[in-house]
C-alpha cells in the first residue's frame, strides 16, 4: 500500500513538472496541431472533435460504437488517471489498448487522427500507453504520419534499450524506412519479439487487416533472409513465431506459409523439426491450394522428407481433407512436384499397409497422379509389398493398380525381381498372376468410380461411397449382373460402413439391405445399437429399431441386448405403425428379464426426447405394474435407478412416464399398497426433475400442466412440438396431476382422517405422502415457484378436498 502511494505521488510530481514546463514553454503534446497551437484550445473543443473523429469511425466499422460511453464519454472528460487506483487504471488501459489495435486499419484517415487527438490530450496515451501505441502504429512506419506520432511519444527508461533507436530517428525527422528498421531487428531480437507479438495479439483481438498481413509476412520474411547464416537459435527464436502464426485464421495463416517457405530456402529442418512443421501446416488450414504449396516447399527443400520419410501422423492430417489429392495433381500439371510426390508416395505405401486413412489417401490418388508418378507409386508399392508381405490394405491398390496400370505395374515388378532371392521371387510371382484370380470386392470394379469397389465404398469422398453403396445393393440382391460376393465379403463391406458411416444417405442404402443375412445376430445388435445414436434423421431411426427388432434373439442375453438398445428410443421415438406395434410385442415379450427397464438412460443424449411411443409406454407400464417389488427396489431395482439424481433428466423423465403407466394399472388393480409406493416414487422424481430444470425453464405454462389419467397418452403424443427442456418439464409436472388424481380413488378415506389415527398400512402410508408433501410445499424457504403453487392447488382440490375447510 505505501510503495503504491508512493509511486503515485512519485508520478504526480513527474506530471506537475511535466504540464509546468508545457505551461511555461505555452505547448502542448498533439497529433494533429502544432504544439504551440494545441496549447490555446482548450478541453471541450478537443473533446468535440474526438467524438466528431469517433462519429465517423463509427459509420466505417460498428464496433467503435461501444467507445462512446466509455473513452469518448461525456463523463470521463475530468478523469485524471494519475488519481485512480492500480485497478481502475487497468481496466483503462485495456480500454484505450483494444481501441487503438482496432483504429489501426485506419489510422491514415482524418476521423481516426481526431479520435487520436482526444485520447494523447486526455489520457496522455503518448505516455502512459506507449507500447500499444506504438505496437498498433508500426506497421505504418514508414508514413509521415507514423513520424507525426512518434515525435510525441515518451519512452520509459526501462523501454529506452529497445525504442531507444527510434529517439534518433525522431530527432532527425526522418521517416523509419524498411531497412533500418530490419537493421535494428537483426541487432536486437527483442525487437523482433515486440513486432512478432503486437501482430499475433491484434489477430488474437479480432482486429486483423490486409496491411497487418502483409506486414508480418514482409518484416518476418525479410529478417530471415538479412542473417548472415540461419543457425541452431535462430531457427529456435523463428520457429515458434511461425507456428503460432499457423493458429491463425485467413490471411494471417497465408502469411505464415510465406515466411515457412522462405525460411525452408535458409535452413535444414530435424526430422522431428519437419514432422512438427508439416502437421501444424496440414491441420487447419485456411485455404488448401495454400497449404499444398506451403508442404510442397518445405519437403521438397529439407533432406529428412527423404532420409526419414513422411509420418503416419502428417499423413491422416493430408487425409482429413478430401480435396487434397485433387488439388496437388492439379499443381503437379504447373509445377514440378516430384521431389514432393515421391517421398509422399512412400510414406502412403508404407502405411497403407496396416492403416485405413493412408489407404484411403492412397487409393484416391491412383485415378488422379499424372502418368508421370505411375511407375513411383508401382515401385514403391512393389518393395512394400516384398518388404512387408502380403496384406489386405496394400493389394487391395495394387488390385486397383492392376486394373489400370497394368504395364507399369508389371514392369515394377520386373525391376524388383532383379538379383531377387528365391522368397522374394515366389512372392513377386503371386503378385503378377494376383490379376487372372477372383479377389471379389477388391478387384471388383466401378466403371463410376473409376476404382474397386472395396476402395469405393470405404473412400474419403461421400458421393463416392454412396455410388459404392447402390452397387453393393444390387449385387446382394441378385441385380449384379455377373458380378457377386461371398458371405464373408459382403459382411466385411457392410460391417465397415455400419460401424464407420456418418452419411446417412449411404447409412439409407445400407440398412435397407438383408443385414440378418450377412451378419452374425450378436455382431449385428452391437453395431445397430452403436449407431442409433449417431444418427439425426427420424427415418432412420426406425429403419435401425425395425432391424434389431427383426434380428433373430434366440437368447435372453441377445433379447437384454436389443432391449438395452431401443428402449432409451421407446418413449422418444414415434416411428411407422407397424414399428410401434413391434415395439410393444417386443416390450410384452421381453418384461420378464427386465431388460427394458434396465437400459433407461443408457442413451441419455437422444435427440429426439420429445417424442413419445404410448404404446410402448403402456407396454413398459404393465411390465413395471406386474413386478413392483423387484423393479423398484431401492437396491436392485433397474427402474429406481433411473430415478436417481446421478441418472441424466431425459432417463428419470422416461422412469417416470413408465411409473404413471405402472400407477395407472396398479390402480386399475385396486393394488392400494404398490400403488400408493408407485406413485410416491413417481412424484419424488418428477419435483426432482423439475428443481434439476430450474425455474428459467419451467415457464408458467408449463407448470399448469393439469391431466388426468385418461389424458395422460394425449400429453405424451403431444410433445412432438416442445424443445427436450420443456418436453422433461411437462411430462414432470403433467405426472404429478395424473397421479394425484388416481389416489382418492384408491384409498379411500372418511371425512377428518387427514388429522386423526388412520387404519391400515395403505391408508396410513396415503395420508403420509400427502401431508408430507403439502407441508413440504407451503413451508419451502425463499421464492415459491409457478410448481408449488398449482402443486399445492391440485392436493387441495383431490386429496384433501372439504376436509381442509
Amino acid at each position: 500500500m505505501t510503495s503504491s502511494l508512493a509511486g503515485q505521488l512519485f508520478r504526480m510530481r513527474n506530471i506537475d513538472r511535466v504540464i509546468t514546463s508545457e505551461r511555461s514553454q505555452k505547448i502542448r503534446a498533439s497529433f494533429l496541431f502544432d504544439g504551440r497551437q494545441a496549447a490555446d484550445i482548450d478541453m471541450q473543443t478537443i473533446f468535440d472533435i474526438g467524438c466528431d473523429g469517433l462519429g465517423e469511425l463509427r459509420k466505417m466499422n460498428r464496433k467503435f460504437d461501444s467507445f462512446a460511453s466509455t473513452l469518448f464519454s461525456p463523463a470521463i472528460k475530468d478523469l485524471d488517471r494519475v488519481l485512480q487506483t492500480r485497478e481502475e487504471n487497468e481496466r483503462l488501459d485495456e480500454s484505450i489498448r483494444s481501441f487503438l489495435f482496432l483504429m489501426a486499419p485506419y489510422f491514415l484517415t482524418k476521423p481516426a487522427g481526431k479520435a487520436l487527438e482526444w485520447l494523447v490530450r486526455r489520457f496522455r496515451i503518448q505516455e502512459f500507453n506507449a507500447r500499444d501505441l506504438l505496437a498498433a502504429i508500426l506497421p505504418y512506419h514508414e508514413t509521415k504520419a507514423f513520424l507525426t506520432m512518434l515525435t510525441i511519444i515518451t519512452f520509459e527508461t526501462r523501454d529506452m534499450e529497445l525504442f531507444g533507436f527510434l529517439v534518433t530517428q525522431r530527432k532527425a525527422r526522418r521517416l523509419l524506412d524498411r531497412g533500418t528498421l530490419m537493421a535494428q531487428c537483426v541487432r536486437d531480437r527483442a525487437l523482433m519479439t515486440f513486432v512478432c507479438s503486437s501482430v499475433f495479439r491484434a489477430c488474437q483481438m479480432g482486429f486483423e487487416y490486409a496491411g497487418l498481413h502483409a506486414f508480418y509476412a514482409m518484416i518476418f520474411s525479410q529478417y530471415i533472409t538479412s542473417l548472415a547464416s540461419v543457425g541452431g537459435a535462430d531457427v529456435q527464436f523463428v520457429l515458434p513465431f511461425v507456428l503460432d502464426g499457423l493458429q491463425l485464421d485467413g490471411d494471417a495463416q497465408i502469411a505464415a506459409y510465406m515466411v515457412l517457405g522462405t525460411l525452408a530456402t535458409r535452413v535444414t529442418l530435424s526430422a522431428d523439426a519437419l514432422d512438427k512443421t508439416l502437421c501444424a501446416v496440414a491441420q487447419r488450414p485456411a485455404d488448401l491450394r495454400a497449404m499444398t504449396m506451403c508442404v510442397v516447399q518445405l519437403v521438397q527443400t529439407q533432406e529428412a522428407a527423404l532420409t526419414v520419410g513422411l509420418s503416419l501422423r502428417f499423413v491422416r492430417a493430408l487425409h482429413a481433407h478430401a480435396e487434397f489429392p485433387r488439388v496437388l495433381c492439379a499443381l503437379a500439371g504447373d509445377y514440378d512436384v516430384s521431389l514432393f510426390m515421391t517421398p509422399l508416395l512412400a510414406a502412403l505405401a508404407h502405411h497403407a499397409f496396416d492403416d485405413t486413412e493412408a489407404l484411403h489417401l492412397l487409393s484416391a490418388f491412383v485415378p488422379l497422379l499424372p502418368g508421370a508418378h505411375i511407375p513411383v507409386l508401382c515401385t514403391q508399392l512393389v518393395r512394400e509389398y516384398v518388404t512387408r508381405g502380403d496384406s489386405g490394405n496394400l493389394t487391395a491398390v495394387l488390385d486397383l493398380l492392376q486394373l489400370r496400370h497394368s504395364q507399369q505395374l508389371e514392369d515394377a515388378i520386373g525391376a524388383c525381381a532383379v538379383d531377387a532371392n528365391e522368397s522374394t521371387h515366389r512372392l513377386l510371382y503371386q503378385l503378377k498372376i494376383r490379376g487372372s484370380q477372383d479377389n471379389a470386392s477388391r478387384v471388383l470394379p466401378l466403371q463410376e468410380t473409376s476404382t474397386t469397389l472395396y476402395l469405393s465404398i470405404g473412400h474419403a469422398d461421400a458421393g463416392m461411397r454412396l455410388v459404392a453403396a447402390n452397387a453393393l445393393r444390387d449385387i446382394v440382391t441378385g441385380k449384379g449382373g455377373e458380378y457377386s460376393l461371398s458371405t464373408e465379403d459382403a459382411c466385411d463391406l457392410i460391417v465397415g460402413r455400419l460401424e464407420h458411416e456418418d452419411d446417412e444417405q449411404v447409412l439409407d442404402i445400407v440398412l435397407g439391405l438383408p443385414l440378418s443375412k450377412y451378419v452374425p445376430a450378436v455382431k449385428l445388435i452391437v453395431l445397430l445399437a452403436q449407431l442409433i445414436g449417431r444418427v439425426s434423421k427420424e427415418q432412420l431411426t426406425d429403419k435401425i429399431i425395425a432391424r434389431l427388432l427383426d434380428t433373430d434373439a434366440s437368447t435372453e442375453e441377445l433379447q437384454t441386448q436389443i432391449a438395452g438398445a431401443v428402449f432409451p428410443f421407446v418413449l422418444q421415438f414415434a416411428g411407422t405403425q407397424d414399428v410401434t406395434k413391434a415395439l410393444a410385442t417386443r416390450v410384452k415379450k421381453s418384461a420378464a428379464s427386465a431388460g427394458w427397464l434396465a437400459a433407461i438412460g443408457k442413451y441419455a443424449n437422444a435427440s429426439s426426447p420429445g417424442k413419445y411411443n404410448k404404446q410402448a409406454a403402456a407396454a413398459l407400464g404393465s411390465a413395471l405394474a406386474s413386478q413392483w417389488e423387484k423393479l423398484s427396489n431401492t437396491k436392485t431395482g433397474a427402474w429406481a435407478a433411473q430415478l436417481q439424481r446421478s441418472a441424466s433428466v431425459p432417463a428419470r423423465t422416461a422412469a417416470v412416464a413408465v411409473g404413471v403407466q405402472a400407477v395407472v394399472k396398479l390402480a386399475a388393480g385396486k393394488n392400494t399398497a404398490r400403488c400408493v409406493s408407485a406413485a410416491k416414487s413417481v412424484i419424488d422424481a418428477a419435483l426432482d426433475i423439475v428443481s434439476s430444470l430450474g425455474s428459467a425453464r419451467v415457464s408458467d405454462d408449463v407448470a399448469q400442466t393439469t391431466v388426468d389419467s385418461a389424458q395422460w397418452d394425449q400429453l405424451l403424443s403431444g410433445l412432438a412440438q416442445d424443445s427436450r427442456d420443456i418436453a422433461c418439464a411437462r411430462v414432470a409436472v403433467g405426472s404429478i396431476s395424473a397421479v394425484l388424481g388416481l389416489l382418492p380413488a384408491v384409498a379411500t378415506l372418511q371425512p377428518g382422517q387427514w388429522f386423526t389415527a388412520v387404519q391400515g398400512d395403505a391408508e396410513l402410508a396415503y395420508c403420509d405422502l400427502v401431508r408430507t408433501m403439502f407441508v413440504s410445499t407451503v413451508a419451502r424457504s425463499g421464492e415459491t415457484s409457478s410448481v408449488d403453487g398449482v402443486l399445492t392447488g391440485r392436493l387441495l382440490h383431490e386429496c384433501v378436498g372439504s376436509d381442509w375447510a
